[in-house]
């Protein structure tokens, strides 16, 4: 089950309907998005009849980024003026994505699904539709942002580091980077990073003991399988340099976690999940047997949780909640053909995947 509060924002990440946030920005603010697009600039948001502003509004994304003239990936802040709402229901602020590298323009909301329940601490996904200025923007993938509010949400204490790894891995010339480990939360103390860079750089069962002191090996190995299950493989451990994730220390457990982040990409390619793991740290743990035979019987359990909750399912009704905004996204990046094939071919790729994981691992040594 997925862990967490009962806050009101739940609602809006219920997937019964599709949300719409109407943003209302004056000619200035729209001219500060056009010359500084990562900046914050001010905009009203309308939400079933209730207004909320200032609030701040941003561009977001790197090879999927647009302008907002077309259809911009989102940022918005509620608590970034003096005399804004300072929350929007319990949030601090909400992501919008734009689906522009996503030809199903739905992988996000699918991925997610997946590995919340499988136990990974991953944010709240659901389409939502934007209005700009009384005019359709388009249908976007909506998700928590990643800051102390989501923390909070499945980790007892929400206040240690936490880390983008942005093409980065875990030795130690990358650990101290400020770029390959972008700091996001609580204080910028790296001394986990670093003792796991330095175990890391042995191999064999001591390195992958002496890691164990400051990694949770059972999170990751959740981690990493279920990213294997709906092949995130642009994604740390996926990818050498690695990024697409969050790394954070829990404060409790004296351990870091991994979270997945930038999903869009899951579902392409459907390799051996096995042998791409190609970063520092799966490639530590695939040495060891007793490592590696741990996180392939995690693969299966998450793989029944998969069919437990008719993931194939819960696809195939998330594609026909949102076709008819699909086909009426005024900036959408691709035809409503090649989104129609995309989404079958992940449809058809999450039904096969028992017998592609045996393909890979061998046969569930847990089946009867």
């Amino acid at each position: 089950m997925i862990p967490g509060l009962t806050n009101d924002s739940d609602d809006i990440f219920s997937g019964e309907t599709l949300p719409v946030f109407e943003l209302t920005l004056s000619d200035e603010a729209i001219a500060d998005l056009r010359r500084e697009p990562y900046e914050y600039t001010e905009a009203t948001l309308t939400f079933e009849g209730v207004e909320y502003g200032p609030i701040g509004i941003r561009t977001k994304g790197e090879n999927s980024w647009r302008p907002f003239s077309q259809k911009s990936s989102l940022k918005l802040d509620f608590n970034r003026y003096e005399g804004g709402p300072d929350r929007f229901l319990d949030l601090k602020g909400l992501t919008f994505q734009a689906m522009n590298e996503d030809a199903s323009m739905m992988h996000e909301r699918v991925a997610y699904k997946m590995y919340r329940e499988a136990g990974v601490p991953a944010v709240r996904a659901n389409h939502a539709l934007i209005y700009v200025n009384g005019e359709l923007y388009g249908l976007f993938t909506m998700l928590d942002s990643i800051d102390d509010i989501w923390l909070k949400r499945w980790f007892e204490d929400n206040t240690g580091p936490m880390w983008e790894q942005h093409d980065a891995d875990l030795t130690p010339e990358y650990v101290d980077s400020l770029a390959g480990f972008q700091h996001e939360n609580g204080e910028d103390d790296r001394t986990s990073l670093r003792a796991l860079a330095d175990a890391l750089v042995d191999s064999g069962p001591e390195a992958v003991a002496a890691a164990g002191e400051v990694l949770d090996w059972a999170a990751f190995h959740r981690y990493w399988a279920v990213g294997g299950l709906v092949m995130q493989f642009d994604a740390y451990p996926f990818r050498f340099a690695g990024d697409d994730c969050h790394l954070y220390f829990d404060p409790t457990s004296a351990r870091l976690i991994y979270i997945p982040h930038g999903v869009d990409e899951s579902f392409y390619y459907d390799e051996d999940f096995e042998a791409r793991a190609a970063g520092h740290l799966s490639a530590r743990c695939r040495e060891v047997p007793e490592c590696r035979d741990a996180w392939a019987a995690i693969v299966y359990d998450s793989l029944e949780i998969l069919e437990s909750i008719d993931l194939q399912g819960y696809a195939e009704e998330v594609r026909d909640q949102i076709e008819p905004w699909a086909e009426a996204d005024p900036e959408r990046n691709y035809t409503m053909g090649q989104v129609r094939s995309y989404q079958q071919d992940m449809i058809d790729k999450i039904g096969a995947r028992r017998a592609r994981v045996e393909s890979i691992l061998g046969p569930d040594p847990g089946a009867e």
